[in-house]
């Protein structure tokens, strides 16, 4: 996700409405939450994780709301049930 990101913001206002710097930081404790909730959680709260990543770790900084809607519609392809499916 965070290559994602980070790849449209190459395309400018292609890519993003808004140039946004999405950062090293942004990766870290998005992957620190997912370790936490990993290990703290039966059942993985996808809708949790895709919450903090997408409206707080990255998304707190996008301003624009088609950015956001963007940027929420590339995290549901990470934060899905069928991710954990071998033929996704």
């Amino acid at each position: 996700f965070h290559a994602l990101v980070r790849e449209r913001c190459r395309f400018g206002p292609l890519g993003w409405n808004i140039p946004y710097t999405f950062s090293v930081p942004d990766l870290r404790i998005s992957l620190d939450q997912l370790q936490l909730f990993l290990n703290e959680y039966e059942e993985i709260p996808l809708k949790m994780l895709a919450y903090l990543a997408g409206e707080c770790n990255y998304g707190g900084r996008v301003t624009d709301d088609k950015d956001r809607r963007a940027l929420m519609t590339l995290l549901s392809d990470f934060y899905t049930p069928e991710i954990l499916e071998d033929s996704y």
